[in-house]
């Protein structure tokens, strides 16, 4: 079965995709293409060229020389542009004349670095995509269709995110980014041949909402933003390189989390906790329902809509009810997101912080309202001293907890996680 692997366009989000490269090699996926747009041009001529730490050693020198700093704002433009088809042309026309930054020092630098001889003997099919200027015709090619010695000229015109960079004149063409036309070309993988396609994007949202319940695909795709479309600070590089490695690890099952990463649990000790858990939330969100407490802004169900903030539209199931919950005390507790954790050691080690504070448990309603005007962060410290000194919350304390969800779902998370 034809397996191939789709590298979107997205600026200095593309360190992502090393990341996402780095997992696939540990979980030994192989695949017979690779095609990608822009920034993923250049990540798919680098993936058959097969030398991953070379890559990440290029992303570094890109950040660390500042090859590619500048254009905030006119990135933003840009890229708001690639879904808006029928205003491409005013737009280019409209910045044709402005300032444009110089792409001699990365050109040079994949001149040195990106050998077209090796990606050539790779036995894999490539491909890419750009757009004529001014035409705004779709311009792919293949291995197959680039010339000996032009493979650097057409991943170059592929990202030439013009105004912002210069056109690529190619025989006589002018040629910008592909992300115009297909940011994302898994189009291009299936009229190649591939069955199975494993799509890399650089943004929260689909680029091709069409294809995301397609049997064929698998998408990596990170939850939270990944930062300005040319902010190529060296933190971020390496932050976004490390955030595309744990997303793809989940993806993949061999990672756990949605939006932190951890170590994969046993599945049938956290369904098990997780169904708890899930309990304890439904007899929460039925009280504060029975009891009328909720003003008409406030979800019906608040500890769900709690666990469920920032998601998308899937399902929770119980095990990862209960890893969200365990994520969202290690937000309240500060902890970064850019780690891999071990579940059960985290609940623990949170949940004795937390009792270390000494916040006083609750002892009426009263306490809990008081508890509650602390906020989020405070009320976490006193529900965790609560739940460890009588094992559950009373009925009578739920109406002033719909004021702090968060803190309701995260520590009777962390009474069932520690337990993982």
């Amino acid at each position: 079965m034809k397996r191939a692997l789709v590298f979107s366009g997205g600026g200095s989000r593309g360190s992502y995709e090393i990341g996402v490269w780095q997992a696939l090699e540990e979980a030994g996926l192989r695949f017979h293409m690779c095609f990608g747009t822009s920034i993923g041009a250049i990540n798919a001529a680098l993936f058959l060229q097969g030398d991953r730490a070379l890559a990440a050693r290029l992303w570094d020198e890109i950040a660390a020389r500042g090859l590619l700093r500048g254009g905030g704002a006119e990135g933003a433009q840009v890229e708001r542009m690639f879904s808006r088809k029928r205003e491409i042309l005013p737009f280019l026309l409209e910045h044709a004349r402005q300032m444009r930054l110089d792409i001699t020092p990365l050109e040079a630098l994949l001149r040195e670095h990106l050998r077209e001889g090796r990606v050539r003997a790779a036995g894999m099919g490539f491909g890419l995509v750009a757009m004529k200027f001014p035409t705004l015709a779709m311009a792919t090619r293949t291995l197959e269709t680039i010339p000996e010695g032009r493979l650097v000229d057409w991943v170059l015109a592929s990202s030439a995110c013009f105004p912002i960079f210069p056109t690529r004149e190619i025989d006589g063409e002018r040629y910008v980014d592909g992300g115009y036309c297909d940011n994302l070309p898994i189009d291009m993988a299936l009229r190649a041949g591939a069955e199975e396609v494993l799509a890399v994007e650089l943004h929260s949202a689909p680029t091709h909402p069409e294809y995301v319940k397609m049997p064929f695909l698998t998408t990596v795709l990170p939850r939270r933003e990944l930062g300005a479309f040319l902010d190529f600070d060296e933190a971020l590089v390496r932050r976004n390189r490390a955030r595309g490695y744990c997303d793809a690890m989940k993806q993949l099952g061999r990672f756990d989390g949605l939006f932190y990463t951890f170590a994969r649990v046993n599945d049938l000790r956290a369904a098990t906790l997780g169904r708890r858990f899930m309990r304890a939330v439904a007899a929460f969100d039925a009280e504060a329902v029975r009891r009328a407490t909720l003003r008409a802004d406030q979800m019906v169900a608040p500890l769900m809509n709690a666990l469920e903030t920032g998601l998308r539209e899937e399902k929770l199931s119980f095990r990862q009810a209960l890893l969200r919950a365990l994520e969202l005390a290690a937000a309240l507790m500060g902890c970064p997101e850019d780690a891999v954790y071990e579940a059960g050691a985290l609940a623990a080690r949170l949940r004795e912080a937390l009792l270390n504070e000494n916040a006083p448990a609750p002892q009426s309603a009263g306490d809990a309202e008081a508890l509650a005007r602390m906020g989020e962060r405070r009320a976490l410290s006193g529900l965790a001293r609560a739940l460890c000194e009588r094992g559950r919350l009373d009925a009578e304390w739920v109406a002033p907890l719909c004021s702090v969800p968060t803190a309701t779902a995260a520590a009777l998370g962390l009474a069932c996680a520690a337990e993982l």
